[in-house]
């Protein structure tokens, strides 16, 4: 397993990795203890964004898709296909109702949280 991202939660001391493993993990800080492992892409996760009141995750993974997560049921509860290619990173606003993602189709695009849509 390599990681390919992390990002820390706004207000708990864990953090979330994503990785070539096709999943993406919750760590306990500081000690280091795996407490969450979610799955469902198809391909490496390559980025990985805590929304900032903390309560959920969004995903970009090699298979083409993002993917919003409520982490404290570890289940997804949207997939965005919205790309044609690869995605190499994603990043919540600092309001948590959008978010960005840069993909290797050349492409920076916006998304609206609470609409599940692209801008």
């Amino acid at each position: 397993m390599s990681i390919s991202s992390l990002a820390m939660h706004p207000k708990k001391s864990i953090c979330a990795t994503a990785s070539d493993d096709f999943t993406w993990k919750i760590w306990n800080l500081p000690e280091g203890e795996l407490i969450m492992c979610g799955e469902g892409h198809k391909d490496w996760v390559s980025g990985i964004s805590f929304h900032p009141k903390g309560s959920h995750l969004v995903t970009s993974s090699g298979d083409s898709t993002i993917k919003i997560w409520d982490f404290m049921n570890s289940s997804c509860i949207h997939t965005f296909k919205d790309h044609v290619n690869p995605i190499w990173a994603v990043d919540f606003h600092y309001t948590g109702d959008f978010f960005v993602s840069a993909s290797m189709d050349h492409t920076a695009k916006l998304f609206d949280v609470n609409a599940l849509r692209q801008r």
